[in-house]
């Protein structure tokens, strides 16, 4: 496969730049993806979220699932409570130990996988103005990105654990 000259755009780049058109673009899409959960489901984006992580992640409880989310426990809790009045969850004492309270999707709430198919079909509009090999380095490059910053956090968590640890050391 031919990869695409990217002489231009490299004339083009300035670092300033990138972070507004990412903020923006990002802003932008989010907005379109509330409207479409909110219009055709009456879901917010966290619910959304929340409903996916409750369906493919690891997490049972609302601190696990709060983690995987990367947010805070008391912002996840309204969230819930929401979901849970709409019938989207339920919240359900753990048999074996009383003091966890498990989260467990209701039928309704299964369908978070047909609305994520629905969203996918929404936002493959976005991409059409990109051919195929474009879409395709555009991927590989935000998967690049997303990879070096996760390092780069998981190097900052690490490199603050060990002055957490040494300070008297």
């Amino acid at each position: 496969m031919k990869q695409p000259d990217l002489g231009a755009a490299n004339e083009k780049f300035n670092p300033e730049n990138v972070l507004p058109l990412l903020q923006t673009i990002s802003a932008m899409v989010e907005k379109r993806c509330h409207r479409f959960l909110s219009q055709r489901y009456g879901l917010t984006m966290p619910q959304y979220m929340l409903l996916l992580a409750a369906m493919y992640g690891d997490a049972t409880t609302l601190g696990g699932l709060a983690d995987e989310l990367n947010c805070s426990r008391g912002n996840l809790t309204g969230v819930a409570d929401r979901l849970e009045r709409d019938g989207w969850l339920v919240r359900e004492r753990s048999t074996e130990d009383r003091r966890v309270v498990n989260i467990r999707l209701t039928d309704k709430g299964t369908r978070v996988w047909e609305i994520k198919q629905e969203l996918a079909k929404e936002m493959a509009d976005l991409s059409r103005v990109w051919t195929a090999e474009e879409r395709g380095v555009l991927y590989r490059l935000l998967e690049k990105l997303y990879r070096d910053l996760k390092r780069r956090d998981r190097a900052a968590y690490l490199e603050g654990a060990q002055q957490v640890e040494a300070p008297g050391a």
